[in-house]
């Protein structure tokens, strides 16, 4: 279950920057949508070689295949997407775990503020599920872009039924773009801190007593919450653009902090590592044009 658990947290993150490259990539690549263009699409896939949350893995060192498309209307900003979820790790291969949902709006320019607001569901492939299962997510994400460094900030709320968990990041980043023949390539040196919600279990044996007598130990186990910084994230996207098609490798450095460890106890225990993977996308756009 704990497995479980850690896979869902690191599916919603994927997701997040699954989105989140493929707008941003057509958004560097063109600098404005062609004013006969009604909507563009972007469809394709990600290849995430290591799931994780905020550093911390599950048990079975998962990893997925992320198909994605997206829609966005160009005149008026709101996008619409969805994005599969294939697991594959040692017990399963390939499998299909679900699909996210995300509609959202994106407002601003290349220069100065921009940013986005999103919802999404999670539409799980199955029914066994922790009470802790996210189902859907809401946020923002705003920006401050210039031509010397960006300045990114992020908030969100996940919700589940038995609570809601709040995230927060901030990081600095760089485009160098520059183009040869058809083509057109971006690097974007990136850092991030993140921070939020963490629930921590403690432990410990009450011994139990009648009339003064000791009788046998109970073991007490109690619950709180914290909001800590999660992690710290170094990556470089490079986006490599031809005409229609997008390929992007993005090496990531992942640093946790604050992780849970309850001596004695490793199954309430956080199992995290410093992680190095590159994530790798392939994409390809199409323009839907007013009529004329």
């Amino acid at each position: 279950m704990k497995s479980l658990f850690i896979i869902i947290l690191s599916i919603f993150i994927n997701q997040q920057i699954t989105i989140a490259q493929i707008k941003d990539s057509a958004t560097m690549v063109v600098a404005k949508p062609q004013k006969k263009t009604v909507a563009s699409i972007l469809a394709g896939a990600v290849f995430a070689p290591r799931l994780h949350y905020y550093g911390r893995t599950d048990d079975l060192k998962s990893n997925a295949l992320l198909p994605t498309v997206l829609i966005q209307f160009d005149s008026t900003g709101l996008y619409g997407s969805a994005t599969s979820v294939l697991l594959n790790n040692k017990v399963q291969s390939l499998n299909y775990a679900g699909t996210i949902a995300e509609a959202g709006y994106r407002f601003g320019k290349q220069k100065g503020f921009a940013g986005n607001i999103f919802g999404n569901k999670f539409f799980y492939n199955t029914t066994q599920l922790p009470q802790s299962a996210l189902k859907e997510q809401a946020g923002i994400n705003l920006n401050y872009l210039n031509k010397t460094i960006n300045v990114t900030t992020a908030g969100s709320a996940a919700f589940s039924n038995s609570r809601t968990d709040f995230f927060t990041s901030a990081g600095l980043n760089r485009n160098f773009k520059w183009k040869k023949g058809k083509s057109i390539f971006i690097l974007t040196p990136t850092a991030v801190v993140n921070a939020g919600s963490q629930n921590f279990t403690s432990a410990y044996y009450k011994q139990n007593t009648l009339a003064s007598i000791p009788l046998n130990n109970t073991l007490v186990t109690e619950n709180s919450r914290r909001f800590n910084i999660l992690s710290y994230e170094f990556s470089t996207p490079f986006i490599w653009a031809h005409k229609k098609l997008f390929i992007i490798a993005t090496p990531n450095y992942v640093i946790p902090e604050s992780v849970i460890t309850i001596q004695g106890f490793p199954e309430l225990s956080e199992n995290v590592q410093k992680l190095f993977f590159i994530n790798l996308t392939a994409l390809y756009s199409i323009k839907l044009n007013k009529n004329k």
